[in-house]
C-alpha cells in the first residue's frame, strides 16, 4: 500500500477506491472509525460464516460497536464491546450464543491483532422475529 501525505489529509487509492484519512472528519474518515470499522468488518462477516457453515438461517445480521477511551494516554482504546444481534425465527440457545462468538473472537484476524493490548466483548443476541430476543 502506498500512502500520500497531505496537509489536512493522508490518502490512499485502494483497490475499491480511494480512502482519504483525517482527524477532521470534514476531510476524510477518522482513524478511529477506520479501527472499528476494520474490527467490525472481520468479526462481522466471520459470523455471517459462521452461521451459514453451521446452516442457522437468518433474516438478517446487526453488529452495534461500542469503545472505551483513555483520554489522558494519548486517547488510547481501551476496551470495545461488539454486540451481534441476530434476526431469526428461531432463537438461538444459550450455547449456541457463546459457542460462535467465542469462534468468531478466536478467528477474527483483526480482532486477535489486538486482543492482547484491548479488553474486547463479543456477544450475541438472537432477536426472535416472532417476539422477544435471548442472550
Amino acid at each position: 500500500m502506498k500512502f500520500i501525505i497531505g496537509n489536512e489529509k493522508i490518502s490512499s487509492d485502494l483497490g475499491f477506491g480511494l480512502l482519504p484519512i483525517s482527524p477532521n472528519e470534514q476531510n476524510g474518515f477518522r482513524p478511529y472509525e477506520l479501527f472499528l470499522s476494520s474490527l467490525s468488518g472481520c468479526s462481522g462477516n466471520l459470523l455471517r460464516i459462521i452461521l451459514t457453515k453451521k446452516r442457522i438461517p437468518y433474516q438478517s445480521l446487526e453488529l452495534e460497536v461500542d469503545a472505551v477511551r483513555n483520554q489522558y494516554d494519548a486517547n488510547r482504546i481501551e476496551k470495545i464491546t461488539f454486540t451481534a444481534l441476530v434476526y431469526t425465527e428461531e432463537p438461538l440457545s444459550s450455547q449456541q450464543v457463546e459457542k460462535i462468538a467465542h469462534l468468531v473472537v478466536k478467528n477474527c484476524g483483526m480482532i486477535q491483532s489486538v486482543i492482547h493490548s484491548i479488553d474486547i466483548t463479543f456477544t450475541i443476541q438472537s432477536v426472535s422475529l416472532r417476539g422477544g430476543s435471548e442472550e
